[in-house]
């Protein structure tokens, strides 16, 4: 019979890679969540609640009259509390670009 001659890995040596793999995670998926809301700006009255989220984002990042009268019409629509106080905070920070 053939011993197996392996390594033995200590701990201190899979410390980075578990750490490594965790930062590329959290990457992959800043990056996803981007395009997410890139791609779901016309989606504010969707019923998919993530869609929601992104296009409340989008609409954040785009100033516009029009924006901050879709944000208004939103607010008043949207049931999920936490998605109301998400697009109440874009509005406002909508608002002060636009005053700028």
């Amino acid at each position: 019979m053939m011993q197996l001659v392996g390594r033995t890995t200590s701990r201190t040596s899979v410390g980075p890679l578990v750490l490594a793999g965790f930062a590329a995670g959290v990457m992959v998926g800043a990056l996803a969540w981007r395009r997410q809301q890139d791609s779901a700006h016309d989606q504010l009255f969707s019923s998919s609640t993530v869609q929601r989220a992104a296009a409340i984002g989008w609409l954040a990042r785009t100033p516009s009259v029009k924006n901050a009268r879709l944000l208004r019409d939103y607010i008043r629509w949207e049931r999920r509390p936490t998605l109301r106080r998400r697009a109440d905070r874009a509005l406002a920070s909508l608002l002060l670009a636009l005053e700028s």
